[in-house]
């Protein structure tokens, strides 16, 4: 039986078309990514060894994840070094510090000693209790003042420091050292007729009165003459004198530094060149002379 023309030629025609569409697979573009090509041996080849690799070990996991925690640690130890190097160098900065020092009742306290602490170094209040030193930020300052108690502040980068001495004794005043002048007078020194040694106001060991200072508060109570211009004016207060003990003990340039008049002034430099030789300072276990600030207490009501 013969096929008609036309059914030939279409037999044809698809033989054709299907021997290029295998051409075109064999040798065309690889299929679309979208699709799995289960049917390749490489991919399958591939997973089958995926199937067959062994889970990841415990103790990796764990050595991962140590290796991982010290070096953020490390990332934190560096950052906290570098703070801290930026905090040293903020603190080490000098800076100037100013302040009034007060005694228990509020008045100003002129001649209180301010030291810087480990430093020989330090300045005195002024007739207004009022001071200016220059301290590094994280500096610590020792205040102190004959007959009150002493105190220990630290600056904490503050510019202003203020302090209220309680009345009283802890023993700590002849502990400070260091050598200075008052802030608001350049620095005195001795003519080399007079003496070659400078004038200090805080030493290693402060000069002291024979028996100390409850014995120097019972010399001023037995010899104090109540001022009679004081008494029927009803005055009470403290007059604070300032006085340079010498190397002997003896003393000279007698000052006063706060008073309060109706001849309680007079009274108190008279008491002073009453007393006798106090035991002098000393620095560097040498004797120095020692300019010495004290206050005289006059309370008509004990009188």
């Amino acid at each position: 039986m013969k096929l008609s023309k036309t059914v030939s030629a279409r037999l044809r025609f698809c033989q054709r078309r299907m021997d290029n569409r295998l051409i075109a697979y064999t040798f065309g573009p690889k299929p679309s990514a979208f699709v799995t090509p289960f049917f390749q041996s490489s991919t399958l080849k591939q997973r089958i060894l995926m199937l067959q690799k062994s889970e990841t070990n415990r103790w990796a996991i764990v050595k991962y994840g140590f290796v991982a925690l010290f070096t953020f640690s490390l990332f934190l130890f560096v950052a906290a070094c570098e703070d801290r190097a930026k905090q040293d160098v903020v603190n080490n900065k000098e800076i100037t510090v100013s302040g009034q020092i007060f005694a228990s009742d509020g008045i100003p306290i002129p001649g209180a000693n301010i030291v810087l602490n480990g430093v020989q170094r330090g300045t005195t209040t002024d007739a207004k209790g009022r001071y200016t030193i220059t301290v590094p930020a994280n500096g610590t300052l020792l205040i102190s003042f004959a007959g009150h108690k002493s105190q220990e502040i630290a600056v904490g980068g503050k510019t202003v420091v203020n302090a209220r001495l309680a009345e009283g004794s802890d023993g700590t005043a002849g502990r400070f050292s260091g050598q200075t002048t008052d802030p608001n007078r350049p620095a005195e020194k001795l003519t080399a007729e007079q003496d070659k040694e400078g004038i200090f106001t805080v030493v290693e060991k402060n000069p002291e009165f024979p028996g100390g200072m409850q014995a120097l508060s019972d010399f001023i109570a037995k010899n104090m003459q109540y001022p009679e211009a004081a008494r029927r004016a009803h005055v009470s207060g403290k007059v604070f004198v300032r006085f340079v003990i010498n190397t002997d003990g003896s003393f000279q340039d007698v000052q006063i530094l706060k008073g309060i008049g109706f001849g309680a002034d007079e009274e108190t430099i008279r008491i002073i060149k009453a007393m006798p030789r106090w035991k002098p300072g000393t620095q560097d276990g040498k004797p120095v002379r020692v300019r010495y600030n004290l206050p005289i207490k006059f309370d008509l009501e004990n009188q």
